[in-house]
């Protein structure tokens, strides 16, 4: 009798699995159809579908995860729970939630994944990004303003860009600088040809997402070569605390060969960055010291439209000050797929900073500066914070951003 009963029941659990992993098949298909990478599906029986992916095809931090979502809620139309780790250079940057009711999205953002990991850890691995390829052109354009002899100086420049991650954490950049058109006096290795950022970078996130670190080696921005180590801490989903150390030293171009100085400065940041969602402001405070000796404090106050992001700043450091206005803003068209082993696509995203430079010995002394170890590190590209993510995300669902903008 009792064999009776679990062979019953066996007869009818079974195909519910079997079921139950089609699905989940079908959808990491789907997925990686749609230009997603490193993507995993999973079904746990608790009417919550969980899922990893990266999203390399579709501009921004939230574009795709909004793409995504409303994929899974087509291939699950019963299902009102869905939870999507968000992957970059295959590690895991923050986890959404995301709910249905009424034709209604709701979405919310953390940093603590480790509830889907755990549901997809033994999941089929589908589309990995490993190993691909994009070479993508940026411009880039200097303009001095602020010498009297002469109304301004500038250079516009190309810069070839090839991108790879080998392993989980893992990014290689190699960027040469093309000058295009220049009238310049002061910069005189921004009329040669050069490297611009030729780096290997390694990410590293504890198991529940707060704790992250980047370790940094090679050609940086501008014109320095050496190591650069990151460390970031979210205290809450709005709230991180950061600090930065690099060694680095000059590596400059002078009559078209390379000068090249061993890593002999130290520089070291303390940062603070806080977002706020009803205004979609973005406030970061860093102070320490700066690349050349300098000390001081940088504050940064930056608001998120949407795929725009404009912020002014101001800097104290030295007994100098100086301040500005920076932007990003898109530049690419919001999808590019990658269907091969090597893509090549436009840049997302348009940055510029504009310095106001007050005071000669600001500049000479070349006071306020740190270091950039990647070609579009700005407040748009990589912005991996969860509740702007999830603002966004719910507003693209919901309809209340049109898919055109």
């Amino acid at each position: 009798m009792i064999r009776k009963y679990i062979i019953t029941l066996m007869v009818l659990f079974l195909p519910m699995v079997s079921m139950m992993a089609g699905n989940a098949e079908e959808a990491a298909n789907r997925l990686a159809a749609l230009g997603f990478e490193n993507v995993r599906v999973a079904e746990q029986g608790d009417q919550v579908v969980y899922v990893t992916f990266e999203s390399v095809s579709y501009r921004g931090t939230f574009r795709g995860a909004a793409v995504g979502l409303e994929e899974l809620g087509k291939l699950y139309p019963n299902e009102t729970t869905f939870k999507v780790m968000l992957l970059e250079n295959q590690m895991p940057q923050m986890a959404l939630t995301a709910t249905r009711a009424d034709g209604q999205w709701c979405v919310k953002g953390d940093y603590d994944y480790r509830d889907i990991e755990a549901a997809t850890r033994q999941t089929k691995l589908n589309n990995s990004s490993s190993a691909k390829v994009d070479f993508t052109v940026f411009p880039m354009f200097t303009w001095i303003n602020h010498r009297f002899n002469r109304p301004f100086e500038y250079v516009l420049s190309l810069a070839p860009t090839v991108e790879t991650s080998l392993w989980k954490g893992n990014r290689i950049t190699l960027q040469a600088i093309i000058p295009i058109s220049y009238d310049v006096q002061t910069i005189n290795s921004a009329t040669y040809c050069r490297v611009g950022i030729a780096d290997i970078a390694q990410d590293i996130t504890s198991r529940d997402g707060r704790w992250q670190a980047t370790l940094a080696g090679g050609f940086f921005y501008f014109d320095r070569i050496g190591v650069d180590l990151r460390l970031a801490y979210h205290a809450t989903p709005n709230l991180t605390f950061g600090a930065e150390a690099s060694y680095t030293g000059e590596a400059i171009v002078n009559d078209g060969h390379y000068d090249i100085n061993m890593p002999d400065k130290f520089s070291f940041f303390g940062k603070v960055d806080y977002y706020e969602p009803s205004t979609r402001l973005q406030a970061q405070l860093m102070g320490g010291r700066f690349v050349y000796g300098d000390y001081g404090a940088r504050l940064d106050i930056s608001r998120h439209f949407s795929d725009y992001t404009i912020g002014i700043y101001g800097i104290l450091t030295g007994g100098e000050h100086n301040a500005g206005f920076h932007f990003a803003i898109p530049l690419g068209p919001k999808k590019q797929m990658r269907k091969g082993t090597v893509r090549l696509k436009m840049p997302d995203y348009f940055d510029w900073e504009y310095s106001m430079v007050s005071y000669y010995e600001y500049y000479d002394q070349q006071m306020g500066k740190y270091i950039e170890t990647r070609p579009d590190e700005n407040r748009s590209a990589h912005y991996w914070q969860p509740v702007h993510v999830a603002q966004y995300t719910q507003k693209l669902l919901n309809g209340d951003i049109k898919r055109h903008e």
